[in-house]
């Protein structure tokens, strides 16, 4: 008994210092950068005090760029631990179910199809339109994750239908980038390959408000059904018996899941391997009560991606680097880490 008391406890530290944690990188966002706001300038411009200038770099440039690594970071993280757990594969994430090719498709789709506008004077008024390539990408993901769940519910929703279903689409929607960028022009390519790395400077007050607004409910979904899915770790069978609808539940889990990383990779572009080192990292601190994962990836998810933003951010000051990169340098090498530890326990 106290030890599980203890465990608890070390658990809930954990917790609380990665949030404390996460608190302070968040004002040393809101202070890094070039234009020389400090910490102490910004309660007087919580007040509406200090100038112009200065207000508009809070809360137009670094406060939304900040909490979009927050939100991002949860968003990315949490689908990742809870599809980890669905399909009961330590490298499963939304990126293996094929949502980031789908995506990245999409908005080289728009990108070619609105620059070909462009040329030929049609419909000129689109070409301004900031959000119709987000619209596309967006589309184009939850239209991977429908033809997944609805293969796999012809098929049963098994693990391995999951993951088939994930990489035969990846692959598809891989070449068809590839022709899209094969067949644009200069400028074209250009914004393909920055749809490819993941750029938090897209972050606006309005698409991080979205982004809220999808979160909330979807990580009220996860917490509600912790011990659901706590107990497809155990097995289908042993979910079953407990009454639990396991097809259904992983259905859901997967679409909720997929809708946070598609509205994500919408505004902000593919930010790789958060959703699949993250959940690994908590999983080692705080154990496997779905719980605690759930709420642990969610800090973590946030502080890491909000860190990388921060060493994009100042790397190579004043230029910035696109934190997709970060998170791939980072998350290369722990994923072929994963795959030769799976391995050689085999």
């Amino acid at each position: 008994m106290h030890a599980i008391k203890r465990q608890k406890r070390n658990r809930i530290i954990i917790l609380v210092t990665g949030f404390i944690v996460l608190m302070l990188l968040s004002v040393a966002g809101l202070t890094i950068g070039s234009s020389g706001l400090t910490i102490l300038n910004i309660p007087e411009l919580l007040l509406g005090k200090g100038d112009e200038v200065s207000r508009q770099i809070l809360f137009h440039i670094r406060w939304p760029r900040v909490l979009a690594a927050i939100l991002s970071g949860v968003a990315l993280s949490v689908s990742g631990a809870v599809i980890q757990t669905v399909i009961r594969n330590p490298l499963g994430s939304p990126y293996t179910l094929g949502l980031s090719a789908a995506s990245m498709f999409g908005a080289a789709l728009a990108i070619v199809l609105l620059g070909y506008a462009a040329q030929h004077g049609i419909a000129q008024s689109l070409k301004n339109s900031p959000y119709l390539i987000t619209l596309s990408a967006f589309i184009w993901g939850m239209a991977c994750t429908f033809l997944i769940t609805g293969f796999a519910r012809w098929r049963g929703a098994s693990p391995e239908t999951l993951i088939m279903a994930g990489i035969i689409l990846s692959a598809l929607f891989g070449s068809a980038t590839s022709l899209m960028q094969y067949i644009s022009n200069d400028v074209e390519l250009a914004a393909i390959v920055s749809w490819m790395f993941g750029d938090l400077g897209k972050a606006t007050n309005q698409n991080t408000l979205f982004l809220l607004v999808v979160i909330i409910p979807s990580m009220a979904y996860f917490i509600y059904n912790t011990f659901n899915l706590s107990t497809l770790n155990a097995g289908d069978e042993v979910a079953s018996s407990l009454g639990i609808n396991v097809n259904r539940l992983r259905m859901i889990t997967v679409l909720t899941a997929s809708l946070c990383t598609a509205v994500t990779v919408a505004f902000f572009g593919v930010i790789a391997f958060v959703g699949l080192i993250i959940p690994h990292v908590t999983r080692r601190l705080v154990g496997f009560n779905e719980t605690y994962v759930i709420t642990g990836s969610a800090i973590f998810g946030a502080l890491f991606l909000l860190a990388s933003d921060i060493v994009a951010r100042t790397i190579v000051a004043p230029v910035v680097i696109p934190v997709g990169i970060i998170t791939s340098f980072i998350g290369a090498p722990f994923f072929l880490y994963l795959l030769f530890n799976r391995i050689k326990k085999r």
